[in-house]
């Protein structure tokens, strides 16, 4: 693979998936709430969710979903009401456990539970695809094997985005030392709710 391709491609994923979203804003929360072991769990199944959505981009599922817009507005209108419900349960739910619930029973939750999260967070948005689809071909080479090229580009990924959500989940922890008292957290998840449900309602219109 060349490498000033290979440096290209390191360069623009880091700052595109460095910038804020519901995923990195998930982790945060959980980081927060949870501690390190259990939202590494979350990492993990948001990183599960788009490596389906780059493996449905390599099976060529993209094309089709590019081609059909009753496909694409299916799986599009489903990610956006997904966003829209995670938003409205993290502002309106948590803010019960605030008021309701000791501090301590918020990590009752199983890392099952989280993992599940995570992996519905990174699967929910059908315009990643469009995103690979677009995004792959720049960076691929027909001098080499476009199957090994797609596998480096999908480690390459992998790699930058836990990384980068390691760094969000170290915010959400130090959130919680510095400002861990149920005030902080009910501003926090609402603020946290609000992010995702505008996510979903511009995924929704655009």
């Amino acid at each position: 693979m060349d490498i000033t391709l290979l440096l290209s491609y390191i360069g623009i994923i880091t700052v595109l998936i460095a910038i804020p979203g519901p995923s990195s804003m998930l982790i945060s929360l959980h980081g927060y709430k949870y501690g390190y072991r259990k939202t590494n769990a979350t990492i993990i199944g948001n990183i599960l969710g788009t490596v389906v959505l780059m493996a449905l981009t390599t099976i060529g599922l993209g094309i089709i979903l590019k081609s059909s817009e009753a496909a694409f507005t299916f799986v599009k209108y489903l990610g956006s009401s997904y966003l829209i419900f995670l938003g409205i349960r993290t502002y309106l739910l948590t803010s019960e456990k605030v008021s309701g619930q000791p501090q301590e029973k918020l990590n009752d939750v199983s890392g099952v539970s989280l993992l599940k999260l995570g992996f519905l967070s990174g699967v929910s948005n059908p315009k990643d695809i469009l995103f690979f689809t677009a995004l792959f071909p720049a960076f691929l080479s027909t001098e080499y094997s476009m199957s090994r090229q797609m596998c480096v580009l999908i480690f390459i990924w992998v790699l930058i985005d836990y990384s980068l959500k390691l760094i969000y989940l170290v915010i959400g922890r130090v959130l919680n030392t510095k400002f861990s008292n149920p005030r902080f957290l009910l501003l926090f998840n609402k603020i946290t709710g609000v992010v995702f449900v505008s996510f979903g309602l511009v995924l929704w219109l655009f």
